[in-house]
């Protein structure tokens, strides 16, 4: 199984008057709020020049406590230095808050945890147009976000390779969309670029949902009692293949999911591994990537 970095995106300092989708290579948006340790103004923007890991979780998220000691863990020595800093975001609610400090008493979080108690209409989660925690961005000291989802067993060795990289690393480009066909196939465009002008490889993962409603509920306005998630192959990725870039370091590729009958959504995530680390992660090499879905009934 390839080890995953998850996409980016990066960092012009100000507070965006709408909301965006980061990438892989963008530059990223200012954060501000209020930090409810301190409950003094907090900023990225206050970071500049910096590695920055900005995280955005919740108390109520399970994946987000699952993982919130190994950030710790991890990330203790770089965070008592000069270079690194650890920027989050709650998504709690106020029902929530008093987990929140408790959480931050525990763990020994000792960086910012910026909190208006919004959930997912948190200020923040809006701006930078978050739909699924935990989540997590990598940003370089000039203020692109080179990977996203680092956790697990990538984190330290993604943290590692970046930080002791010598000189500045230049952030591969992974943009992605998709749209349904007449024939209910998907088509996922890939949009690439790389600085190397080297060739990426490139590997497609996705899933279909087929959902079930309740006998009483024939037009679908409730919930689906039941969703079955159908996957040609969970064990590898569906399409991998390698991506030429043209002498410009640009590609745009196309890529055809089949459809699969009597299925309403249809979810992909499209990964590439980062130019220079082959070497890592047992030969695995790191990965970054960028996922979505597409709504395939009425």
């Amino acid at each position: 199984m390839r080890i995953l970095i998850a996409v980016a995106l990066a960092v012009v300092l100000a507070v965006p008057a709408y909301a965006y989708t980061p990438h892989v290579g963008d530059r990223a948006a200012n954060i501000s709020g209020r930090d409810m340790q301190t409950d003094k103004p907090a900023s990225l923007a206050d970071y500049a020049g910096k590695w920055v890991f900005i995280d955005f979780w919740a108390t109520w998220c399970g994946p987000c406590m699952g993982e919130l000691p190994n950030l710790i863990e991890q990330t203790e020595d770089l965070r008592h230095g000069d270079n690194f800093k650890v920027f989050s975001v709650s998504l709690d609610m106020p029902q929530t808050a008093d987990k929140i400090e408790e959480v931050v008493e525990q763990q020994g979080i000792d960086y910012p945890v910026i909190y208006d108690g919004g959930g997912w209409q948190t200020v923040q989660s809006v701006e930078w147009g978050i739909h699924s925690i935990p989540a997590t961005f990598l940003i370089d000291p000039q203020g692109n976000i080179v990977a996203t989802n680092l956790r697990g067993e990538t984190l330290r060795p993604a943290l590692d390779f970046f930080l002791s990289y010598p000189g500045v690393y230049a952030p591969i480009g992974v943009r992605t969309s998709a749209k349904k066909n007449d024939d209910g196939s998907v088509a996922v465009k890939l949009e690439l670029s790389n600085p190397l002008h080297t060739p990426l490889d490139v590997e497609l993962d996705y899933y279909h949902v087929r959902y079930t409603w309740a006998d009483d509920d024939p037009e679908h306005k409730n919930r689906p009692v039941n969703a079955e998630y159908i996957e040609q192959d969970a064990e590898k990725p569906e399409i991998s293949t390698s991506v030429d870039l043209g002498e410009f370091g640009e590609a745009v590729q196309e890529l055809t999911i089949p459809a699969v009958e009597n299925t309403q959504r249809m979810g992909y995530s499209v990964t590439v591994k980062l130019p220079g680390t082959d070497a890592l992660m047992a030969g695995k090499g790191l990965w970054v990537s960028a996922s979505g879905n597409v709504k395939l009934t009425d």
